[in-house]
């Protein structure tokens, strides 16, 4: 069945073949050919149909041009102007006499062009948030630039991210997946400076050559690049305070000439800050409602530095091959205090005090090279092959002391834990793109991967001044994943208002996991089926409509399927579920867009969809938290996105979410559906106002929702910048969480054999204090101008993915 829907889909996308009428021409000025200049082609109402820009030789050459009529214009810097006669396109090819540009004697000492994209902008897969455009995104980590995205929750305790209310988020940086765990990523994101960050796309139907992976959608962070010629770059510096100090500091350097480019960033931040924490459970034991009630205060210092350089050769007038490597380092460090009681019975309580030293060390390599290749005029050809190793030391110690006893040395419990985890990733892909006309195009591409992952845990316990190992939570186990795909997409305009974007995407996963006494502990191999279709319908200038439908999956990760048990409290522990399946989720969507107005419908069905963490309850009552599989996950939703200014300098942007999710367990004694109305509201005012100064005033709010299972209670945030321009420079103070409100409040409860209920509490300290400055410096003036135009993008995206 699968193969006929394989060969039925190729079939579709073979339609016809157009004419290949053809306008040539060469643009010169007095003395010499033009090359990299602007043309333009467009139709008899001077519409624009396409642009180009012209080669070493000045020539130039627009294909497939359908029977019309149409003019030629064309610019560069320092020379006027050029419009054409109308030119009559029938069957013909056509080559236009020399163009000739006549050389301005206007002296150009400096050029300023000041525009600014919108902090945020509503395209028909994605919404794009322009970090660049914010004042009070300034200074800040990538983490907490997508903590008031818009559509976005995310739970730091935990470590998840949901999108538009679905989790199975996917992570990408500049075009080229993330394979780690989502909640080894939030770290990473969490480090990584804002300053190098050009924009981030939060792509909801993702087209088919990305990985399936990710049923919530992607998250693109695409770094600052330049594809202009000469050499520019920026610095710039952070100084703040949230609970303590935090600084931070960041380089780009961008050179590029005509066969030759590098791009070279660095940016380090160091975080001192405190984090709270309390926990309460209850559940019935022998009749009883016993209450554990543990409080956390967690001091932690993190230094997170990121560095990443990348290199381009231009092979020939069609071909580049380029290098990257990247290279991070992040250590936390946190010493906490824990406070737990514990309730036993009527006439028992027993309290404990806990003193916790963690650390955890994060460090990676990675190393790409690629190969992109021009065939013809229609065809285009890619190879990528990278590398990626990445490094995690997380030594902790605990010392466990209960209060109820006198202060006695023999009373306190030590506990060490040594656990290294180092993971390896090699992937291989090409890509295939062709062009059969400007209505028409292909493109196909294969993907290897092979990964592996060792953990390794040694617990020990102190007792009479010897360490002795604890083989309940000492563990060794090995992940290996091997993974093959292949997809297929087109892109179809059958007339001039319609638009049909289809791809097939077929994935295949080996995954297997073992310990030294048992090899296959898991050992699973499956194989999917991705499609994807979007039909688009323009109505007018900048109002269309839009149909989409995509099928994709989220794959339990290590963490939440690893044979081991590991602790975090007096009673509280983490543990995996090798028995969880993947999720895969198909979603619709409609939407309409008219100018600056964006309403959209969705509808979501996850089979499997797996939960964040459920607690259990053991033998002795420990707590042990596990993820799941519930059996299905339902979400309809109405996004609703306007700008509109109220002035000339004052700008509003809104973006409103509404959803009804419904979530069903399947593990349970007595399973359960939950239902819920959520509502997450986005709103951020610009003013410009005069001499280079600018204010932004942004807010978040999101209503009690589902996350899964867990119900988590309305919170919101505050924030307001200040930014003044001095020529190069620019100076910005800011402050995220004006009123202290953004804090986790979660509550579960479940019917299962011992009714637990528990609710947390969880202040990550967001309220942030900071001044930034930043310089551009280098050649920033006549080469900034970058009118760019369609073929500019294309020729861009060949040299930069």
């Amino acid at each position: 069945m699968k193969i006929r829907l394989l060969i039925l889909f190729l079939l579709c996308t073979v339609i016809y073949s157009f004419g290949q009428t053809s306008i040539r021409g060469r643009i010169k000025d007095l003395q010499q050919n033009l090359p990299f200049v602007t043309v333009r082609l467009l139709n008899s109402d001077s519409a624009l149909i396409k642009n180009t820009v012209t080669d070493d030789a000045g020539k130039f050459i627009f294909e497939d041009i359908a029977p019309g009529n149409y003019f030629i214009s064309s610019s560069a810097v320092g020379h006027s102007k050029f419009f054409s006669q109308l030119i009559s396109v029938e069957k013909n090819n056509i080559e236009l006499p020399d163009i000739i540009l006549e050389p301005v004697s206007t002296e150009l000492t400096e050029v300023t062009v000041k525009t600014k994209k919108p902090l945020f902008e509503q395209k028909i897969d994605r919404l794009v948030v322009n970090v660049q455009s914010s004042v009070t995104s300034s200074g800040s980590s990538v983490l907490e630039v997508l903590e008031k995205s818009p559509g976005i929750v995310l739970n730091r305790q935990n470590n998840t991210i949901t999108m538009n209310g679905k989790t199975g988020v996917r992570i990408m940086i500049n075009g080229k997946s993330t394979p780690l765990p989502l909640e080894m990523v939030i770290q990473m994101l969490d480090g990584m400076s804002s300053s190098n960050v050009e924009k981030i796309e939060l792509i909801t139907n993702p087209p088919a050559k990305y990985d399936a992976e990710g049923a919530g959608g992607i998250i693109h962070i695409v770094m600052k690049g330049n594809a202009d010629l000469g050499t520019n770059g920026s610095v710039g510096f952070t100084l703040g305070c949230k609970w303590a100090e935090v600084l931070g500091g960041s380089f780009n350097l961008n050179h590029r000439n005509k066969n030759f480019a590098f791009v070279v960033d660095y940016s380090i931040l160091s975080e001192h800050n405190l984090h709270s924490l309390n926990l309460i459970r209850q559940f019935v034991n022998n009749g009883f409602v016993q209450t554990i009630n543990d409080h956390s205060r967690r001091e932690n210092n993190t230094t997170q530095q990121n560095a990443n350089a990348g290199i381009e050769w231009k092979l020939s007038k069609n071909s580049l091959l380029n290098f990257s490597l990247t290279d991070y380092r992040r250590k936390w460090d946190m010493n906490a205090a824990t406070n737990d009681s514990y309730h036993v019975a009527k006439d028992s309580t027993v309290v404990t005090s806990m003193s916790i030293h963690e650390s955890n060390i994060w460090q990676s390599v990675t190393a790409g090279i690629g190969l992109q290749s021009k065939m013809n005029s229609k065809t285009e050809i890619s190879f990528n092959l990278d590398y990626l190793y990445y490094h995690n030391n997380n030594p902790s110690q605990y010392d466990n002391k209960p209060l109820s006893h006198d202060n006695n040395a023999d009373d306190v419990s030590k506990i060490d834990v040594k656990k290294t985890t180092p993971i390896r990733f090699l992937i291989a892909t090409t890509d295939y793109k062709h062009v059969y006309s400007p209505f028409l195009s292909l493109e196909a591409g294969l993907k290897s991967a092979i990964s592996s992952l060792d953990n390794d845990v040694l617990v020990q316990r102190l007792q009479n001044n010897v360490w002795l190992t604890d083989p309940t939570f000492t563990s060794y186990s090995n992940l290996s994943e091997q993974v093959a795909a292949a997809y297929i997409a087109t892109k179809w305009q059958p007339e001039k208002q319609w638009q049909i974007n289809s791809g097939l995407r077929y994935e295949y996963a080996h995954t297997s996991i073992g310990t030294p006494e048992q090899k296959n502990l898991l050992n699973r191999k499956q194989g999917y089926l991705f499609p994807n279709l979007t039909l688009e319908k323009d109505f007018s200038k900048n109002k269309y409509a839009e149909f989409s439908y995509s099928r994709r999956i989220t794959r339990p990760t290590y963490n939440e399927i690893a044979p081991f048990v590991f602790f975090w409290g007096p009673n509280s522990f983490d543990a995996g579920n090798t028995e969880l399946l993947p999720a895969v989720s198909d979603a619709i969507k409609m939407g309409y867009h008219a100018r600056q107005w964006v309403v959209s419908l969705q509808f979501s069905h996850s089979k499997n969809e797996i939960d964040m963490g459920e607690p259990e309850n053991d033998s002795s009552n420990n707590v042990i938290y596990r993820h799941q599989n519930l059996k299905y996950s339902n979400i309809l939703g109405l996004m609703n996105a306007w700008s509109f200014n109220i002035a000339p300098w004052w700008e509003v942007q809104t973006n409103l979410v509404a959803q009804y999710k419904v979530v069903q367990t399947s593990h349970l004694p007595v399973n359960v559906k939950r239902r819920n109305y959520g509502l997450s509201l986005n709103m951020t005012s610009s003013l410009k106002l005069p001499k280079d100064f600018a204010i932004e005033i942004s807010g978040m709010y999101q209503s009690k929702t589902l996350l899964d299972v867990v119900e988590s209670m309305g919170v919101g945030s505050l924030n307001a910048g200040i930014q003044k321009k001095f020529g190069k420079g620019t100076v910005r103070f800011a402050v995220d969480d004006i009123f202290n409100t953004n804090v986790w409040r979660l509550k579960l409860n479940l019917p299962n054999d011992k009714n637990m209920d528990t609710y947390l509490n969880y202040d990550p300290h967001s309220q942030f204090f900071r001044l930034t400055y930043t310089r551009s410096f280098g050649n920033n003036k006549l080469s900034s101008i970058n009118l760019k135009t369609k073929s500019q993008e294309e020729r861009g995206r060949i040299q930069t993915n």
